[in-house]
């Protein structure tokens, strides 16, 4: 009885252990998954482009923490069957093309910062591939096959939408075509992950196979491949012993109540923010800690989101209450002065965006109307209720809430760490 309680204890450790560290692969197929799932009215092939038309709204809740700023133009790659091509045209306004690995780590970027505004031609091939000739165009080598491709381009209110629509047309992605998988039932949503239990590690072997992890992980493999986890196996029909599987099958709740936690545990008063995020190296925690939150965050470079959850007092913040929130003189976020901006964006306990009469999803230096001080201060009513006319009023769920800020192309003191967000006071 000791010796199995001893071997359970320790094979969920080592559950809880992998599923932190492979959430963020795990999550992310299961969206792909979900996305390209021809079972779905509104799926796309992979190697193929999705844009979105219209900016994200309440109804929008396929990722956590989407934005109110640009239009997105999603791509999963597969670069199992060979090279893949990226056109971008000449683009004028901020827009990004953010290159992810199967494990959320960016490896590189195309757009305004990186490569300009000209456009151009980019090869994205994967680990194993051939060198060969790329005629002129910037060969983009990937560390796994899997590749979220993940645009943004701006855009500067509703009136603006049928330009961007025309740019992000001419966004064009072209490859070996993937057949889509055979599939007798609808791909599992993404936002169920914690109750997979056992085959979680069945999702987790898949991806092990198809995306092999840097060596430097191999530790953790040999440990999860000594009970039965690894690339090519199914875990939940091959493994027999009642301990492993309980144990397993155990440590994915644990974990994910674990991980819910730990972020909620390291929010403090005020507004905190990482210029770690994008790009995780070992970091394994911060990495499965973003995947929850904020699956697909861009590197400090492209952007920064300090977030708060508290006003001034250390008290949760609450749409039954009004706040103000108050940049003095020099006080707002430092971006850069071309293609730079800032937004404030509200979202609701599940980390989506939140319904309101006026359809403001996002306040910041685009909005129109917002009025400034006569010393370029700005104040922010955050409420439930509609607040006198002629103040800048970002409308609050009737509950608990989260602001994150988004600061695109960061300079200064942002970029390095140093800026102070205001804090949010009861008024």
């Amino acid at each position: 009885m000791a010796e199995a309680a001893e071997k359970g204890g320790r094979i969920l450790d080592l559950g809880m252990r992998a599923y932190l560290w492979g959430y963020p692969a795990v999550i992310t197929a299961r969206t792909r998954d979900y996305a390209t799932d021809p079972l779905r009215d509104d799926s796309f092939p992979q190697n193929t482009f999705s844009h979105s038309t219209e900016l994200y709204d309440h109804r929008n809740r396929i990722i956590v923490k989407p934005n109110n700023d640009t239009l997105y133009s999603w791509a999963w790659v597969d670069l199992s069957r060979g090279p893949v091509t990226l056109t971008v045209p000449p683009v004028s306004r901020y827009h990004s093309f953010q290159l992810m690995d199967a494990y959320t780590n960016t490896w590189a970027y195309v757009g305004s910062r990186t490569t300009g505004s000209d456009g151009g031609t980019y090869v994205m091939v994967g680990p194993d591939a051939e060198d060969t000739g790329s005629d002129g165009a910037t060969v983009l080598r990937s560390p796994t096959n899997h590749v979220w491709l993940f645009g943004r381009t701006l855009v500067d209110g509703p009136d603006d939408l049928a330009t961007v629509g025309e740019i992000i047309r001419g966004y064009t992605l072209s490859g070996p075509e993937i057949p889509a998988p055979q599939r007798t039932a609808p791909a599992p949503s993404p936002h169920t992950l914690p109750e997979a239990g056992l085959e979680f590690f069945d999702e987790l072997s898949r991806v092990l196979a198809s995306d092999p992890p840097p060596e430097h992980d191999q530790g953790l493999l040999d440990e999860l491949a000594a009970v039965g986890v690894a690339a090519g196996r199914e875990p939940s029909v091959e493994i027999t012993d009642p301990v492993v599987r309980g144990a397993l099958g155990a440590a994915v709740g644990t974990a994910h109540r674990w991980l819910a936690s730990y972020g909620r545990a390291l929010s403090a008063p005020g507004w905190s923010y990482s210029t770690k995020l994008g790009d995780y190296g070992r970091n394994y925690l911060l990495r499965a800690s973003v995947a929850l939150r904020g699956l697909g965050a861009l590197t400090a470079d492209e952007a920064i989101y300090p977030t708060t959850r508290y006003d001034k007092d250390g008290e949760r913040l609450d749409g039954r209450q009004t706040y103000l929130l108050r940049f003095g003189p020099g006080e707002l976020p430092p971006v850069g002065d071309d293609l730079g901006f800032w937004s404030l964006t509200m979202y609701d306990e599940d980390n989506f965006l939140v319904e309101n009469p006026i359809n403001r999803y996002s306040i910041g230096d685009r909005t129109p109307d917002i009025v400034y001080g006569d010393d370029g201060s700005l104040e922010i009513v955050v409420s439930r209720e509609r607040p006198e006319p002629g103040v800048n009023w970002f409308p609050a769920p009737a509950g608990p809430f989260e602001i994150t800020m988004r600061c695109y192309l960061p300079t200064g003191t942002l970029l390095d760490g140093e800026y102070v967000v205001p804090a949010l006071c009861k008024l």
